[in-house]
């Protein structure tokens, strides 16, 4: 028996149920962002309560503190949960980096109950900790970006750089309110650690604007709100205080709650916009997912009545475009209506895909610009031994002092390094 020719309803139909099918495991990777997104905050409520307790020798959240890690512990099982969904004999490029992510989320997960452990008996000093829970925080952060990265999609790309880049800040935020804890329970703030904090204020503005520009007008006016909210505007007052904080000065350790309760009040809004935009993002999902159904099933439908359809053969056509300049040779003997209509259905494809292929190179500029800086970081930590902040500190203050961009700075700096790689 002759095997049957694959024809161009068969692709056309087989590229709407690729469609569909990318769509379903966006979807799952959709969820599994969201469950992220939750582990992250309650993570960054236990770094917090993890430092004031080290600082204070116990003495302070201890209570807080138990009842945080409950709250971790059921996040974390969420997420694991989430993961079961993914389907991981995928092996395509595309989600090894996804893939790798989750891998390094898990083994940090792995060894969080000796962390715990450790800071329970204060056998650690609260700026080792943080780094520890900082390491993990970006791990998971990593996930959020690469499922954006993935994303085929541009509304839900645009969904999900809006949602990477509102959690980026809001974790800059949690490693302000955990750094300026520090400072505060001790009374005290160093040189080294105010710096720090400035450059995580300006960290955020930098994420937040980014999510600005890409969220929808309601999350846009929801965060303006926040910002302007009464503990908004009490953490700027305490802020300008570790600013003119000068050696040799003092400060109320008491402060320090007062210091954790504006934070969190900020930080805790910002979780609700989360909330919203995971929401949006898992509807967005929905409705694409059922509009690519309900086109798969028009494109059968439409495809079955035109070759139901009786039309007398012609022995040739040479336009089927009604006077248009485009040229489609048809062979004798084929229905001409279902030929133009297939024609038609092609032609409408590549115009489609072609649209989707610039608005999703728009959508992912973002996670291109980051990728640069990043990369740039990576260079002058291995090149001068600098960690994470001074290696951005070190491209913020080249940016303010040439008055370039930061990515400008990032562009320069792998360049050299390309050249320098070269050379030897």
């Amino acid at each position: 028996m002759t095997e049957a020719t694959l024809t161009t309803e068969d692709f056309l139909l087989a590229a709407k149920q690729s469609e569909l099918n990318g769509l379903r495991q966006l979807m799952i990777s959709c969820d599994l962002v969201t469950k992220v997104a939750a582990l992250i905050h309650e993570l960054q409520r236990e770094r917090g309560l993890s430092n004031s307790y080290l600082v204070s020798a116990g003495e302070r959240f201890s209570e807080q503190r138990d009842e945080e890690l409950l709250a971790s512990s059921q996040a974390e099982g969420d997420l694991r949960q989430a993961l079961k969904q993914l389907n991981i004999s995928d092996c395509s490029p595309a989600s090894s980096r996804l893939y790798s992510s989750i891998a390094f989320v898990l083994h940090c997960l792995d060894d969080m109950p000796a962390l715990r452990d450790q800071v329970t008996a204060k056998q650690l000093n609260a700026s080792d900790n943080t780094q520890r829970y900082n390491r993990l925080i970006a791990g998971l952060l990593t996930v959020i970006f690469e499922a954006a990265d993935i994303s085929g999609d541009p509304d839900i790309t645009r969904a999900l750089v809006a949602l990477f880049n509102f959690v980026q800040g809001k974790e800059y935020s949690g490693q302000e309110r955990a750094w300026g804890l520090i400072g505060f329970t001790a009374g005290s703030f160093s040189g080294n650690n105010q710096d720090r904090l400035k450059a995580l204020q300006d960290a955020q503005n930098r994420c937040f604007d980014i999510f600005s520009e890409f969220s929808n007008t309601l999350h846009a006016a929801q965060w303006r709100q926040l910002e302007s909210s009464e503990a908004s505007m009490e953490l700027d007052r305490l802020r300008q205080m570790i600013a003119r904080f000068r050696s040799g000065d003092s400060l109320p350790t008491a402060i320090s709650e007062v210091w954790y309760e504006v934070a969190t009040q900020r930080i805790d809004g910002m979780q609700e916009i989360v909330s919203e935009l995971a929401t949006t993002l898992l509807n967005l999902c929905k409705e694409k997912i059922k509009q690519a159904e309900q086109d798969l099933h028009l494109h059968h439908e439409h495809l079955r009545e035109l070759a139901a359809a009786e039309e007398p053969p012609m022995s040739s056509l040479s336009s089927l475009t009604g006077g248009t300049s485009a040229a489609v040779n048809v062979t004798p003997g084929v229905n001409v209506k279902l030929a133009r209509s297939i024609y038609d259905l092609v032609q409408d494809q590549a115009q489609r895909l072609q649209r989707i292929s610039e608005e999703l190179n728009e959508a992912r500029q973002a996670l291109n610009e980051r990728k640069t800086i990043e990369k740039a970081k990576g260079i002058l930590m291995q090149s001068q031994g600098l960690d994470e902040d001074q290696a951005y500190k070190q491209l913020r203050q080249a940016a303010m002092d040439n008055n370039k961009r930061i990515l400008d700075v990032a562009d320069n700096v792998i360049s050299v390094a390309e050249m320098l790689r070269l050379k030897n």
